[in-house]
């Protein structure tokens, strides 16, 4: 009995590795990677903002402190990991075998 199950874990976890695994190992680097450029985007807009002056860098603060460029990062980087996992069925297409 023991052995059948590790039998079937071993067959599950081939072929998720084989079909599955470089479809979400790439749609998370492209995930990361653009979460960490909307980081260092935001960091280049506030700098500009604070540049204008005390106006428009209240109002930074204020988008910073009701968490707007976070929920804008998240939202674009789950865009972008949409989109490379749809890009990356026709590179890695799933086979059933």
């Amino acid at each position: 009995m023991i052995n059948a199950i590790y039998l079937l874990l071993v067959t599950l976890g081939t072929w998720v590795l084989k079909n599955i695994g470089p479809q979400i190992l790439l749609a998370l680097g492209v995930g990361f990677v653009s979460y960490t450029g909307f980081s260092a985007l935001d960091a280049n807009l506030t700098t500009a903002i604070d540049a204008i002056g005390s106006g428009a860098a209240s109002l930074d603060t204020l988008v910073h402190m009701f968490g707007i460029y976070n929920g804008l990062q998240i939202f674009l980087s789950a865009i972008s990991i949409k989109v490379s996992i749809a890009v990356s069925k026709r590179i890695f297409p799933v086979r059933t075998s």
